[in-house]
């Protein structure tokens, strides 16, 4: 397996106040920062009226809330690990147009993730937001809706190296809502990225907050939901073959923290939701397949963290900026890679050159940036401050 090595952390920029940069080198594999794989035991059966699971919240022991994705009808659904059906709540003022996560604040009010993009050209993006469904009398409900669009889309769609737009993640944490994208660009540029919303009704703009480099391939890069615990902080990102954790992170900035992941021992169906039901085990849904629904699994999470040990010895990237020119270079003296290329923290490519050692900055702005270079065909990336 190959291994990695890491810069300094944190590095905190003269002139950028409280700006934190993780200048984290890593391999294209994940499998190199970490130690531990996690089991997704089946429980049951999801009720057959929840047949494309597609968020899932609880709210109560037993009290599992869920719903269809999009061209389903605008509905919640309560079950129970025995698979059987409680209740079925409508949100009356709102349509189902691609419902994809739920996030619950520390009251149980629920938000519905209306913003599922496919094809990233809707500009009617939503989160609806419900009272307690275990508080509501009846089987009808209505409503509130923030509207949002996304601070750094200007086309609808966009070119497909930059689709990256759909979100089927999101989390409440202090009076915020954190949404996170399931990258559809083609080639799978692998980044995930992590926006911000007040929670409270109304029309805004979500701040593009940052972004991390996830892996090449969409199982590894597809995020499908996200959960934080509200006792601990952690939050969890879903894909199809791992869960991410982040914890120590500042604000509401995940990406700025410790990220351990943890491979699922087998793949299982299309897992589409998660919450957590203690600190440390989850729930995790699947949409179904043949007119039945998916499974409902559970999953104990190992005791932090999975990061295995960094081997030292292994190759370190240096940066050195010289003028209108950075250089890189490896700890044992390799000055040439096969290919650098410079990124915005969005996921859009703005310079490459190949067959080198140095990357040009002419014209390139001061700010946050990601640099991706191969070497023999191994992959790095490191984030990087621009100052002047």
């Amino acid at each position: 397996m190959p291994k990695i090595a890491f810069m300094p952390k944190h590095f905190f920029v003269p002139g950028l106040i409280s700006l934190m940069i993780v200048f984290l080198i890593l391999n294209n594999d994940y499998q190199s920062v970490h130690g531990q794989t996690i089991g997704l035991r089946p429980i049951v059966r999801l009720p057959q009226a929840i047949k494309e699971s597609s968020g899932l919240v609880v709210t109560a022991p037993n009290s599992l809330w869920s719903h269809n994705d999009s061209g389903n009808a605008n509905e919640l659904y309560c079950f129970d690990t025995t698979g059987n059906l409680v209740r079925t709540l409508t949100v009356t003022n709102v349509e189902n147009i691609d419902w994809e996560d739920l996030a619950v604040d520390d009251e149980k009010n629920i938000y519905i993730d209306d913003a599922g993009n496919n094809d990233n050209d809707r500009q009617d993006l939503a989160i609806h937001i419900i009272s307690n469904p275990d508080l509501i009398a009846g089987d009808f409900t209505q409503a509130e809706t923030i509207n949002f669009v996304f601070e750094d889309q200007t086309a609808f769609p966009p070119p497909q190296t930059n689709r990256n737009f759909d979100i089927e993640a999101l989390a409440w944490k202090d009076d915020s809502l954190l949404l996170f994208t399931k990258n559809r660009s083609t080639p799978q540029s692998g980044y995930c990225k992590q926006y911000i919303l007040p929670a409270q009704p109304g029309n805004f703009t979500a701040r593009l907050v940052d972004s991390i480099y996830l892996g090449s391939t969409n199982n590894e890069a597809r995020v499908t939901s996200a959960v934080i615990n509200h006792q601990t902080g952690e939050v969890l990102l879903l894909t199809a073959s791992r869960l991410l954790s982040f914890t120590q992170y500042l604000g509401n900035n995940i990406f700025a923290g410790t990220m351990t992941t943890y491979l699922f021992n087998s793949l299982p169906g299309q897992v589409e939701a998660i919450d957590f039901i203690s600190q440390n085990r989850v729930y995790v849904t699947e949409e179904g397949s043949s007119g039945l629904g998916g499974f409902l699994y559970e999953a104990v999470l190992p005791s932090q963290t999975g990061t295995v040990e960094i081997d030292k010895a292994d190759a370190e990237l240096r940066l050195i900026k010289q003028g209108d020119r950075i250089f890189l270079e490896t700890k044992n003296g390799s000055e040439e890679f096969d290919e650098i290329q410079l990124f915005d923290f969005r996921g859009n490519l703005l310079l490459s050159e190949t067959n080198t050692g140095s990357l040009s900055l002419a014209g390139i702005s001061p700010g946050c940036y990601i640099i991706r270079c191969r070497q023999e065909g191994v992959p790095f990336n490191i984030k990087w401050v621009k100052r002047n």
